[in-house]
């Protein structure tokens, strides 16, 4: 997921409050920063529906994970590499590390340091053009890959946000308190979960998904609600709800533009 991450930028975030005058300050929430209120990509028009090959059975097994976790990542190359080209904007595939379970010696820590939940498979964007993924047995042995895609297309969506360097806009935001800080982070969080609403939908049927199993996205992402007195990465679930749901049913990445988006809607 992309919780640890976060973290490290938050962190990275909040030393800028230690060395006044190191940032530019930008009026609150989010303003006089285009590469996040008028970036290029939201002019790029909806992201179509893949045209890839059905998925292979996700398997029980740790080998057919893997390579339900690289085909999914192969179609999503596939469909957001040429509508960014199209856009002319700038498209790198992602390097995809799979680990498996038991975790391989040496890979207890990695994308630059930040240790993943153990107790769980993830998919963590990290800095540059890399995604790390980890396959513990709850994919292993889930009965559907419904999580797989949604756990995948949140990754990737902070991937495409690297790339038209809106993760760098994000770095450069400054902030006057602790409050400031986390919003930026959910703002920056919540439009990943926006664009992999609308990456999933960009599969959905072209993999063969059901169109009934939707509603599992958005009961996917209202469990990653922060609770009460937690770090506040995401926010409240209806809002994790609403910008899943708004990526899904839009599939346009204007309408994930959360850096303009009253405070209500990312608390």
């Amino acid at each position: 997921m992309t919780m640890k991450i976060r973290v490290i930028m938050a962190t990275a975030a909040a030393s800028v409050l230690l060395f006044p005058g190191t940032a530019t300050a930008f009026a609150y929430p989010v303003e006089d920063a285009p590469l996040l209120t008028g970036n290029p990509l939201y002019s790029a028009g909806k992201l179509p529906a893949a045209g890839c090959a059905r998925k292979p059975a996700k398997g029980k097994s740790l080998s057919s994970v893997k390579k339900h976790v690289n085909a999914l990542i192969t179609c999503m190359n596939d469909t957001w590499g040429p509508y960014m080209k199209k856009a002319n904007l700038q498209f790198v595939p992602p390097r995809v590390e799979v680990h498996g379970t038991p975790l391989e010696k040496g890979y207890e820590r990695y994308c630059f340091g930040a240790k993943m939940n153990p107790a769980k498979s993830e998919a963590v964007h990290c800095f540059g053009t890399n995604l790390s993924v980890r396959v513990r047995p709850d994919w292993i042995k889930a009965s559907d890959d419904v999580p797989i895609l949604a756990e995948l297309s949140s990754a990737y969506a902070e991937h495409v946000l690297s790339l038209v360097d809106v993760t760098e806009g994000y770095n450069a935001l400054h902030a006057d308190d602790s409050d400031e800080i986390l919003e930026q982070l959910r703002r920056f969080n919540l439009q990943a979960k926006c664009l992999g609403g609308m990456t999933a939908k960009s599969l959905w049927s072209a993999l063969g998904y059901p169109a009934k199993d939707a509603g599992r996205l958005l009961d996917l992402a209202k469990a990653e609600a922060d609770a009460k007195g937690e770090f506040r990465y995401f926010g409240k679930s209806a809002n994790l709800v609403y910008w899943t749901k708004r990526g899904y049913s839009t599939s346009d990445p204007r309408s994930c533009k959360t850096w303009v988006a009253p405070s209500s809607k990312v608390s």
